[in-house]
């Protein structure tokens, strides 16, 4: 069994839920009557997916994570291994993302081609601790990744995706963590009528607060919002209104190719010559920083750039 896994909010709600549900069962073992002649080896709170309302993917993760064991044919049931530990690791805190002073690195943001008005803006907004949050927006393969991924270079930060807070729960998350810098890319699919309430809480009055089984948690704490969005029509106005907009204009190839070397020798150590290869290479098929990150974070030699752009432009969409 790994502690590792506790310090997902995701895996630890789900931990959560099978720990009440055990507890649940083995407590009516004991009080109803109509298992009083049950034996007591058959008396194990068993239980699959469905039962303890934990999605099958992470039941999986769990299972291979060596928190559960498992019993039955083609339909699994499962318990904790050791239930006891299980609960002593959720009850240890998960340490804050708290820090007293943001230090601004003097090379933060000089992966970003361009755009310096954009992150003196930014650096204002760090440097004076001001109450402001920052959206932006534009099409994929622009600036706007690669702007968040300089804030969370930032003790304190904590990033995420739209598309996976809905699963981990954004407010328990915030809670836990409380995080000096929130950055969420893909913010327009953030749909989550919770997770929305508690961003706009939290970029309004500075704290979250989170309603669980009759009790009520509110914890309140700095916190920037620095956000990025394909567009703005799937967001509410209230939460655009708390933001301060910028529209990013996608890179020209050769501001691109600047990007991406820089980032690649900079921030992934690669050498000159290979980052400008698979600079020089992904622009063939694609402007995007993310897809030249990608395949840098699986080539070493330019032999292998040449393999697995091939692959890709082979399955690249037109």
């Amino acid at each position: 069994m790994t502690s590792m896994t506790v310090s997902d909010p995701e895996m630890r709600e789900a931990l959560r839920k099978i720990v009440e549900y055990e507890e649940q069962k083995l407590k009516e073992y004991e009080t109803n009557p109509i298992y009083a002649d049950l034996p007591e080896e058959a008396k194990q709170p068993w239980w699959d997916w469905r039962d303890v309302g934990v999605d099958w993917r992470v039941v999986h993760r769990l299972n291979i994570a060596g928190f559960l064991k498992a019993t039955g044919g083609r339909r699994k049931y499962y318990m904790l291994k050791d239930r006891e530990r299980v609960k002593q690791m959720l009850q240890e805190s998960v340490k804050p993302l708290r820090v007293e002073k943001v230090e601004v690195p003097e090379d933060l943001f000089d992966v970003v081609e361009g755009f310096d008005d954009l992150k003196l803006f930014l650096k204002m907004v760090l440097k004076k601790d001001a109450k402001v949050h920052v959206l932006l927006v534009g099409p994929p393969g622009v600036a706007k990744s690669a702007i968040l991924k300089e804030i969370e270079r930032l003790p304190g930060s904590y990033f995420t995706t739209g598309g996976t807070t809905r699963r981990a729960g954004l407010a328990e998350t915030l809670i836990e963590l409380q995080p000096r810098f929130l950055i969420i890319d893909e913010i327009d699919k953030v749909v989550d009528p919770k997770d929305l309430s508690a961003l706009l809480t939290l970029m309004e009055d500075q704290r979250v607060v989170v309603t669980k089984h009759g009790m009520r948690t509110s914890v309140s704490f700095r916190c920037n919002v620095f956000a990025a969005a394909n567009r703005l029509k799937n967001l509410p106005p209230e939460l655009i209104d708390r933001f301060e907009v910028f529209h990013i204009k996608p890179y020209t190839p050769e501001q691109a190719r600047r990007v991406i070397v820089a980032y690649l020798t900079k921030r992934m150590g690669k050498p000159q010559r290979l980052a400008e290869y698979i600079a020089d290479r992904v622009l063939t098929y694609s402007t995007s920083i993310r897809e030249a990150i990608r395949v840098a974070e699986l080539c070493d030699s330019e032999e292998e750039v040449d393999t697995v752009v091939r692959i890709v432009k082979k399955y690249h969409r037109s």
